[in-house]
């Protein structure tokens, strides 16, 4: 392989910096991280996070559903899951304590009922019989107003969804599909336990375009064992043919000591170091954009029209747990194992396990377990890291409008920590505004890491996968 990897003509990274800056980091899907989050943040904690919510009558949320339960789990997944054959009175009994959650929720926030995104993850929502998927689904229309253009969103698996549930799912009001891809080769596809035809996945793509749904998208994942640039070329192929409105390219996470069922995974196939693992991204970003998507933040990519192109050109690109968005709504309020909330200035995670879950719940408590409250610094700095990890940009007057900060000031150490990549040619300072480059673009977790209060007191990034 060359010393230089290109993603396309405007960036153009070298070994060496792959080399230089590959490391632990975090992904800042939240600020501060979850490593930084406490145990005894709980479910008394996040009811009164709700409380203090519950006065912003105006303003819309968004929810997100976890459904834990897949047909079987594949050995690559890092997801809070759990495989299940035909269980159905375990996902009868999880309803229902969905339902006595959302209760409890709604009941907390008072008249504050009006959402604009709501998203069912997994897990695989799709393991839901169609009853079961209108039962769900019922639960939250009768306590939430779902607005008139809400994002209403579902993850599927082409391998167990029917045409009925499709169905089902479009007259309920769903208009956005992600399903999980990961790679079409057959090879990688038995050495990450998936196993998933193009034939299969076209079928989907088909049935969700014929139902009416407005958004299709597409997960990859880079990084896997057996993948090469070959094969690689071919499934990106392959996806360009079924024209997903979005596609997200993950890079693979190999955290087996974390995650058991990683241990099935062979790791001798997997890339040999960061150089090899960032071609595969590279190829990824070359193919899309000369298939006409546009890059969307560090992972994603939309097609031209696409809510999420529009907002990034209007530097309104915004993320939470659910992934980038072009939605307004800032608070989430999370249902089911695992699941998260943002709000009321603090962030709150249901317990993974599904008989604590259960437990709680049916004591009328939130299953809170983990979570914590924001200081006035976290805002602040949530805010930055946001505005470069969605837009690369940053207005200095905004923040000081925002949060009556003056960012020399403020971020005087963070200044000089930046030095070594204005020096890169990551980002460049024009007045007062912060511009990531396209080569910083690659290395946007890194310099986001320069804002973390946190890092500089951790005794290692060991909870993190690779920045690259």
């Amino acid at each position: 392989m060359s010393s230089g990897v290109k993603a396309s003509a405007e960036i153009a990274v070298t070994k060496e910096l792959l080399i230089k800056y590959d490391r632990p980091g975090p992904r800042y899907t939240s600020y501060p991280t979850v490593p930084e989050w406490s145990k005894e943040f709980g479910g008394d904690n996040y009811r009164d996070a709700l409380e203090c919510a519950a006065c912003d009558v105006d303003v819309p949320l968004s929810v997100y559903v976890h459904v834990p339960f897949c047909k079987q789990r594949c050995w690559y997944c890092g997801c809070n899951t759990m495989a299940i054959a035909d269980d159905r009175d375990v996902i009868s009994e999880y309803l229902t304590r969905i339902d006595r959650e959302i209760s409890m929720a709604a009941a907390t926030l008072n008249e504050r009922r009006s959402v604009h995104q709501l998203h069912w993850g997994g897990g695989t929502p799709t393991t839901l019989s169609v009853d079961q998927i209108k039962r769900l689904f019922g639960f939250i229309e009768s306590r939430f107003e779902l607005s008139d253009n809400a994002e209403i969103a579902i993850e599927t698996d082409p391998r167990v969804t029917t045409l009925e549930q499709v169905k089902t799912l479009r007259e309920l009001g769903f208009n956005r599909a992600s399903m999980g891809v990961q790679d079409f080769d057959s090879g990688v596809q038995s050495a990450i336990g998936r196993n998933q035809t193009f034939e299969q996945t076209k079928q989907m793509v088909d049935w969700y375009r014929g139902e009416g749904f407005s958004g299709v998208n597409i997960d990859l994942v880079y990084g896997l064992p057996g993948q090469t640039l070959d094969t690689w070329s071919k499934t990106l192929d392959c996806v360009a043919k079924l024209r997903p409105d979005r596609l997200a390219i993950y890079s693979f996470a190999y955290l087996p000591a974390r995650l058991k069922n990683q241990e099935k995974i062979d790791a001798s196939k997997l890339p040999s170091g960061p150089e090899d693992k960032f071609a595969l991204f590279a190829m990824a970003r070359t193919q899309l954009l000369e298939s006409g998507y546009r890059a969307i933040g560090m992972d994603h990519f939309a097609l031209p029209d696409d809510d999420l192109s529009v907002a990034m050109d209007e530097r309104r690109l915004n993320r939470n747990f659910m992934g980038y968005t072009a939605m307004a709504a800032t608070e989430m309020v999370g249902f089911g194992t695992s699941s998260i909330g943002e709000i009321g200035g603090s962030y709150g995670q249901n317990t993974k396990d599904l008989a604590s879950y259960f437990a709680a719940i049916d004591s009328g408590n939130f299953a809170t377990n983990l979570g914590c409250k924001l200081s006035d610094d976290d805002k602040v700095r949530r805010w930055l890291i946001r505005q470069l990890m969605c837009n690369f940009y940053l207005d200095m007057n905004e923040l000081n409008e925002r949060f009556g900060v003056v960012y020399d000031e403020y971020f005087a150490d963070s200044e000089k920590a930046l030095e070594e990549y204005y020096a890169e040619e990551f980002l460049v300072r024009e007045g007062d505004t912060l511009r990531v480059l396209p080569i910083g673009q690659v290395f946007i977790r890194n310099v986001a890491m320069v804002f973390d209060a946190y890092l500089k007191k951790a005794e290692g990034f060991k909870h993190f996968s690779r920045t690259v």
